[in-house]
């Protein structure tokens, strides 16, 4: 075929390669870590040669990590024209769709990948998921037991079905109990899912001790799997309540009235607490409102404020950037946000349920004054067992260990406290004891705060057939259930310890 021509955007030079030396230049680019340049030899390449995979694979892999996926819905839909039968771009296509919000388009993309590629055992537990996600619990197991026959080291498809059906056939048990037995059988992360799940088959038969053996197991590799220095969350918390104090807040008042700031929209509602206290289950009981959207965990707050943070070139990191921020500033944030959420924005209300938000309700009250803040508090002993016994996200690295766990626990306690004390009126407290002994009269309560009229949907949130991102999505389709209160007692002895040491921080056991 003919040469490559590339253009260097930082030279502005034009040369021209075969098309293996363009891939290496391209490489090299990957390699030296310059993404921008790598994004755009990969998109002249394709240009030129749409059909070639090395180049798509890249530009794929860049436009993924840097979020653009409306671009790399563009560039999978461009390259499926080139050559229909190419899975990956179908695979790009249907997480391109589905960060999109577009639930129904990546549903079918990615059932068009795993037709093309049916030994992916990766993508057709994704696709697993994707029918968990969506309610639809016996085409998820089907799928997850097919992952499982073709690859029955894939520990990932164990965990994946576990969520729907704890208990595991015999063979499985004595599988993943051998190999985790053996050195080297499993890779690490397989060892982490293999012992998570034995642990959850374990207590469903009621054998809480070595129900808990396996737990400790697959918590401790997972914490030996990377470096967190846990101190340096617990300073940020502490710095958090130092920074956003009452003489902020009133200050911002003072600039609002001075400057005759314009407020930008109420539409927003967020929906805080540590992971596991019970945000998708408030977010289902929400959205099941028809005056409400359901925005699942969003990153758009991030975005938005590191997009001003970029204009605005603070000296100090957050918190202590606040000092550095004026009403006009705050208001920009605010607006940013609203503009990157209109996707989300389709009614009256939408919400947000990004868990960590609540180390950000400072930042929101000043960025967007009208918006609604829901905080949702567990018992602290439920909540520490309720994040130990799950496999979570890359924020949440305190969960692994039950020390860390529990300070983290206390950390946000005090400050959850500290926000109720210098936004009175501004955060609606919802108890889950509360919701599970009264629901009617807590969810009346809830929508009140929310400026809600009643409707009974809210009551019959588990109806709400809503795609459902977070690992809570089987358990919010069922009605409210008590069991979950006092669920530490079954490992009363092992988590004993923990329960003392947040008594002796001033927390409710």
């Amino acid at each position: 075929m003919p040469n490559i021509v590339i253009t260097d955007q930082g030279s502005n030079t034009t040369s021209e390669f075969a098309l293996d030396d363009a891939l290496i230049a391209l490489e090299n680019a990957m390699q030296r870590q310059h993404a921008s340049k790598a994004l755009s030899y990969a998109q002249q390449i394709i240009e030129q040669a749409p059909k070639c995979l090395p180049a798509l694979t890249t530009l794929f892999m860049i436009l993924s990590f840097q979020q653009k996926f409306y671009a790399l819905e563009q560039a999978a839909l461009r390259a499926i024209k080139h050559n229909p039968k190419h899975s990956l771009s179908h695979h790009a296509l249907s997480n391109a769709y589905r960060f999109q919000r577009k639930t129904n388009q990546a549903l079918q993309a990615m059932e068009k990948a795993v037709e093309l590629e049916p030994t992916n055992t990766s993508w057709l537990n994704s696709l697993g998921i994707m029918h968990k996600e969506l309610g639809h619990f016996k085409i998820a197991l089907e799928h997850f037991e097919q992952c499982i026959r073709q690859s029955p080291n894939f520990t990932s498809a164990y965990w994946s079905r576990s969520d729907i059906q704890a208990l595991m056939p015999n063979i499985d048990v004595k599988h993943l109990t051998r190999q985790l037995n053996t050195e080297g059988a499993f890779k690490a992360k397989d060892q982490v899912y293999a012992a998570y799940c034995l642990f959850k088959h374990f207590e469903a038969t009621k054998d809480f001790d070595t129900a808990f053996s396996y737990l400790t197991l697959g918590a401790t590799k997972q914490r030996a799997s990377f470096d967190y220095d846990h101190q340096i969350e617990l300073n940020e918390h502490s710095n958090i309540e130092k920074v956003f104090d009452k003489k902020l807040f009133n200050r911002h008042k003072t600039d609002l009235t001075k400057n005759k700031t314009e407020i930008p929209s109420d539409s927003p509602i967020f929906i805080c607490g540590l992971p596991r206290s019970g945000t998708t289950l408030t977010e289902q009981i929400i959205s099941s409102h028809s005056e409400v959207a359901a925005g699942d965990e969003l990153f758009e707050l991030a975005q938005a404020t590191q997009s001003i943070l970029q204009k605005v070139k603070p000296k100090q990191a957050f918190p202590f950037l606040a000092h550095e921020l004026t009403a006009q500033h705050w208001q920009s944030i605010g607006d940013h946000y609203l503009t990157l959420t209109k996707h989300v924005n389709t009614k009256r209300y939408f919400t947000d349920k990004m868990p960590l938000n609540y180390k950000a309700i400072g930042l929101i009250d000043m960025a967007l004054p009208k918006a609604k803040i829901v905080y949702c508090q567990r018992p602290p002993m439920d909540l520490l067992l309720g994040a130990y016994k799950q496999i979570l996200g890359q924020g949440n690295k305190y969960t692994y260990d039950l020390d860390e766990l529990t300070s983290m626990i206390i950390a946000h306690h005090h400050l959850m406290q500290h926000w109720l004390n210098v936004l009175p009126n501004k955060i609606f407290t919802l108890n889950y004891q509360s919701l599970i002994n009264n629901q009617k009269e807590t969810t009346e309560k809830l929508l009140q705060f929310l400026g809600l009229a009643w409707q009974d949907a809210c009551l019959n949130f588990h109806e709400n057939k809503r795609v459902i991102h977070t690992m809570s999505n089987a358990q919010v389709r069922k009605p409210l259930f008590s069991h979950s209160i006092n669920a530490w007692h079954k490992y009363y002895e092992q988590l004993q310890p923990y329960a003392e040491k947040m008594q002796a921080a001033g927390l409710v056991i």
